[in-house]
């Protein structure tokens, strides 16, 4: 897996860019978080794994907002947010549909709580 360092500074570059209230939608579903999760070695299930463990708060931002203290795995939720960035990219109707505020606060919850997780960088 690349250091923390990598994996933090995407976890806060992006977590900014979901903030930003008059970000364009493109700018989020456009191949460029995909190319850096790739790049950082997180994998595109579907959510499967993160499912698996955590249920509904695979994307569900109540459901993740319940339990995110108790995520630890940073591969597991780089993977989940990978996955999660994919359907808005590829699968849903309409990929605006990532700037709805639920949406949107899963994204910054699970980002923030990657910052976190890699914050002990050195």
């Amino acid at each position: 897996m690349p250091d923390k360092k990598a994996i933090h500074e995407f976890a806060m570059k992006w977590c900014d860019k979901f903030r930003d209230q008059k970000v364009n939608y493109i700018e989020l579903v456009d191949h460029y978080m995909a190319d850096d999760c790739e790049m950082l070695g997180f994998e595109m299930d579907c959510g499967n794994a993160f499912g698996e463990r955590y249920g509904k708060a695979v994307n569900d931002y109540e459901v993740l907002d319940r339990i995110i203290d108790d995520i630890d795995d940073i591969s597991l939720l780089g993977s989940a947010i990978y996955s999660l960035w994919r359907y808005f990219n590829h699968w849903a109707y309409n990929g605006e549909e990532i700037l709805e505020p639920q949406n949107r606060a899963w994204f910054i919850l699970a980002l923030s709580r990657l910052a976190f997780l890699t914050s002990d960088i050195e």
